[in-house]
């Protein structure tokens, strides 16, 4: 696979005087040819990409919606495959094979939604579709979505259009479709990437371990951040992997192919062995929640109700962190009544309450928040 270049297009660009053609059918039939004429040469290879659309938009003299829209159509017609933050890549239209998973796109749900007005309303062959604003409102989809559709359906020859002209158009129903094609699937984008996604982590990591960045996911599976990003969010919900902030990173908290049952108890991650719990607790807090735990274990060590504990720096020089770090520590304990901090000559952080060692406790339900029931009476 290679990328074209703009000075190895030795066509010049379309003539746009003939105004009874749209710019759109003007460039798509331009391209068309020149696709032909570079594979017949060896000039080009199908797998080679495209040059960037902006700058393909320059050379034609036309703009980059206009050359999207006729890249779509020779997409339809099975010339080109594109695939987001990849490119736009020669097609052998005789191939079935794709090189990439294709997933199920608003223009497809809108191809079937079509179909499936055009079989129940029982048109007949030769009768008019509606307007693509009616379409629009009949499906719940938008306007350029259907018109892509209709687009897509004239390639298939299920439609044939009066007009090139698309606010002119009209579209006629033309040819008998298989019914078995009408299934509406729910494998988009963010879902394939996180099926992969899930597969990879599962893999490649143990339970409590750091994973990838979004960023080099991305370039993995030759996708844009914002897909992994949605895709990451799915897998968050589906407790396989924990997002946390900044440098904390993600990491793997559960293994999909070992499902709970209902047969099985809820606190099995108890048991899991002690080099995952280290593993895992090591990356699952924060700094201040590792900290907080330090020093509850250090006031029940080495101090008593009412006592003063050490200033901040101390503090921090004795568990060995930053003093801001111990400050947030030591606000939790105060909000939760352990503590209470008082100013003056004679002020400090004094011991009210003596904390309880919960740490383990306190990761595990973090976790596993849906142990935690409350029974009404």
């Amino acid at each position: 696979m290679a990328k074209i270049k703009i000075s190895q297009i030795d066509s010049l660009p379309p003539d746009y005087s003939d105004t009874s053609v749209s710019k759109e059918k003007s460039v798509a039939r331009w391209l068309l040819s020149w696709i032909q004429n570079a594979i017949a040469s060896g000039c080009a290879s199908y797998g080679d990409f495209l040059p960037h659309k902006h700058q393909l938009a320059k050379y034609l003299g036309v703009s980059a919606g206009t050359l999207q829209n006729a890249l779509r159509y020779l997409q339809n017609m099975g010339y080109l495959e594109s695939r987001q933050s990849v490119g736009t890549m020669l097609k052998n239209p005789q191939m079935q094979d794709k090189f990439f998973e294709k997933p199920f796109s608003k223009k497809d749900r809108a191809v079937v939604l079509i179909k499936k007005y055009v079989l129940d309303n029982k048109i007949k062959i030769g009768a008019k579709l509606p307007s693509v604003k009616e379409l629009s409102k009949l499906t719940s989809l938008g306007e350029n979505t259907v018109r892509l559709a209709l687009d897509s359906l004239v390639c298939e020859n299920f439609l044939c259009v009066s007009n090139s002209f698309p606010n002119k158009a009209h579209w006629f129903y033309k040819t008998e479709f298989n019914q078995n094609d009408l299934q509406i699937h729910d494998n988009s984008l963010v879902d394939i990437i996180a099926k992969k996604m899930s597969d990879y982590i599962v893999n490649n990591y143990q339970i409590g371990e750091k994973i990838l960045s979004n960023d080099k996911f991305a370039a993995i599976f030759n996708v844009s951040i914002r897909t992994v990003n949605e895709a990451a969010k799915k897998l968050n919900k589906q407790k396989i992997i924990l997002s946390r902030r900044g440098q904390y990173g993600t990491i793997f908290i559960n293994n999909p192919k070992n499902i709970k049952t209902h047969m099985q108890r809820e606190e099995k991650s108890l048991f899991m062995s002690k080099s995952q719990k280290e593993v895992l607790e090591k990356n699952y807090l924060y700094s201040w929640e590792k900290a907080l735990d330090a020093l509850e274990k250090y006031i029940i060590k080495n101090c008593k109700i009412g006592d003063k504990i050490p200033s901040m720096r101390d503090l921090a020089d004795i568990l060995n962190v930053s003093t801001n770090t111990i400050k947030h520590a030591i606000s939790v304990l105060c909000e939760e009544g352990y503590l209470i901090a008082q100013r003056g000559k004679y002020g400090g952080v004094f011991i009210l309450e003596m904390p309880q060692e919960n740490s383990g406790a306190f990761t595990w339900l973090a976790l596993n928040p849906n142990v935690v029931k409350i029974k009404k009476d």
